[in-house]
């Protein structure tokens, strides 16, 4: 995090931009670019090294090929039920496809309650924008706190995450988000259902988020 610290800090509410990436004296340099740098093509033991962690932390992982075999999985999970979706998925294809299987679908906003909307809905779909092997964690990105009750609240939560924005380590995370220094919103890095022990150190899963989650790593 010690970069994150370290990244530019934002002048009239946006970074500034100092033109082409400059290499500073500890060698690190500042990517423009929206996509996460990666050391590497993703390979099939930082997928191995991924599924691992994620299941030391109770995730349950799946592998798809497409996009609609990952639809066909929520719906399933889903047993006939609602789906939540964050606002900014709504126009997302993830969401076109989930109607076109049938699924039903809550898209929480501000105008309202967006606690009491998803209140009763027991599976959320977020999309990952980074799923790290190094700790089995997902990146989440949300604009809005409407977005944020679908991982907060949802019982069940479903992290859709394509294999290419896969990376090997925590750096990578930070990158992404010194890159995003300024700009409104919420990123959290999840690994595994909520977990809390605050109480007589007693581990409790699902007091602050999701009781279970399931990651689903498209391609």
């Amino acid at each position: 995090m010690d970069r994150v610290r370290r990244s530019p800090r934002p002048v009239g509410g946006r970074v500034a931009d100092h033109g082409a990436p400059a290499t500073r004296p500890d060698g690190y340099v500042r990517r423009s670019s929206s996509r996460p740098r990666r050391g590497a093509r993703v390979t099939a033991s930082m997928v191995d090294a991924f599924r691992q962690e994620a299941r030391a932390a109770a995730s349950t992982v799946h592998e798809v090929a497409t996009l609609d075999e990952a639809v066909r999985l929520v719906a399933t999970l889903a047993d006939g039920g609602a789906v939540a979706v964050a606002g900014r998925l709504a126009d997302d294809e993830v969401a076109d496809a989930l109607r076109a299987h049938g699924v039903c679908l809550v898209v929480p906003d501000d105008a309202g309650d967006p606690a009491e909307q998803v209140a009763d809905v027991a599976v959320g779909v977020v999309r990952g924008e980074l799923a790290v092997a190094e700790t089995g964690s997902v990146l989440v990105s949300e604009h809005a706190l409407a977005d944020r009750v679908v991982s907060m609240l949802c019982r069940r939560l479903v992290q859709v995450v394509p294999r290419e924005r896969l990376v090997p380590r925590l750096e990578e995370a930070a990158e992404w988000l010194a890159d995003r220094a300024g700009a409104p919103g919420f990123a959290s890095l999840m690994t595994g259902p909520s977990r809390s022990a605050d109480i007589e150190r007693s581990l409790t899963i699902g007091v602050q988020g999701p009781d279970e989650v399931d990651v689903v790593v498209v391609g």
